[in-house]
């Protein structure tokens, strides 16, 4: 009996501690937050500095690459958007479908560009690293092919929800599922009729400093990694009131 107490009282401090650990850790991760958003507020810290590349799938053959210095006017007409043209904050976001921080990103994204849908122009383009995901440039033809029918958005979401299941199959039956002329899909893929849209979007990308996905750039300044969606909305923030 006097044992079960002792491996009970075991239990309950081993618990504590748990639990002690994730406060310390959700207080420390909301300490950071507040400490950027303060600091961006207040001019100390400026947004191209930032870099969140702890989530950021770098591609190996670019990791030494030289980065250039400076903004870049990356918005385009013909990718997928997002929120009005003449937004105060344009984001630019270079993605690649088969990356799990894209994934993350895509999610904070959407939210945010419904919730700023005239403050914000959001701007998606390809940026397939097809060293770490081999289905990623097709998987980008096939988001344009699916924007040539007008359902790009359906079509970006089925991909990352599914991108541990890229392939030419699964690409057809995903524009199945929203109903599109698979027909047309399918000449569309084979044609790879967007094959030099893809390499354009990857090429302009190499050209602003893009090393890996997602990459971001807000009103040209180049932001690498997934970035939190309290401190992209801080980020969003300060453009607006100090713009």
């Amino acid at each position: 009996m006097e044992n079960e107490e002792q491996v009970h009282k075991s239990r309950n401090w081993v618990g504590t501690i748990i639990t002690l650990a994730m406060l310390f850790f959700v207080g420390f991760f909301v300490y950071k937050v507040v400490f950027y958003a303060k600091a961006i507020q207040s001019g100390e810290i400026d947004p191209s500095s930032l870099s969140y590349s702890g989530a950021f799938s770098t591609s190996e053959s670019l990791a030494n690459a030289p980065l250039p210095d400076g903004e870049f006017n990356l918005v385009t007409t013909d990718d997928p958007s997002l929120g009005s043209v003449r937004a105060p904050v344009q984001i630019v976001e270079f993605a690649d479908f088969g990356c799990p921080y894209s994934q993350d990103s895509s999610v904070t994204m959407r939210a945010l560009a419904q919730k700023y849908p005239e403050q914000i122009n959001y701007v998606y383009r390809d940026f397939p690293i097809t060293e770490l995901h081999p289905m990623a440039e097709q998987a980008a033809q096939a988001g344009e092919c699916a924007q040539e029918q007008g359902v790009f958005w359906e079509y970006h979401d089925k991909l990352y929800q599914n991108q541990f299941d890229l392939s030419r199959k699964e690409f057809v039956n995903f524009a199945a599922q929203l109903n599109m002329n698979t027909r047309v899909f399918e000449s569309c893929l084979d044609s790879e009729r967007f094959e030099d849209e893809v390499f354009e979007d990857y090429t302009d990308g190499l050209e602003a400093g893009v090393r890996g996905t997602p990459t971001f750039f807000i009103n040209g300044n180049r932001i690498p990694g997934a970035i939190p969606g309290d401190v992209l909305e801080t980020l969003i923030q300060s453009v607006l009131s100090n713009g």
